[in-house]
């Protein structure tokens, strides 16, 4: 195998690479502790964005809250495979505290 075509593979390969990553957005990641409804709730519940804090290490931080009922805003369209997601909620879930045991 010659050593120009090989090159010229490689840098039209690096282009077409280029041209595929320029158009991608970066992923915004939020962070934050969740506000859970009461453990015997039942029924639909959606999580919302209660409060925005202040940003942490370049991080954005949140709280978030849970709260009755269907999402408002459902996704309207699946995504598409192969898409990448424009953010990322994470979620800090503390555990319903035990009932007390009686003897």
């Amino acid at each position: 195998m010659r050593a120009g075509r090989t090159r010229g593979t490689l840098l039209s390969r690096l282009k077409r690479l280029e041209v595929r990553t320029v158009g991608l957005r970066p992923v915004k990641v939020r962070m934050g502790n969740l506000r859970r409804l009461p453990e015997d709730y039942k029924g639909e519940r959606h999580v919302v964005v209660a409060k925005q804090l202040p940003s942490q290490n370049g991080r954005e931080w949140v709280e978030f809250e849970e709260v009755p009922g269907p999402d408002p805003n459902p996704p309207q369209q699946p995504a598409r495979r192969g898409s990448v997601p424009t953010h990322f909620d994470v979620h800090f879930v503390a555990p319903y505290p035990r009932p007390e045991q009686t003897p």
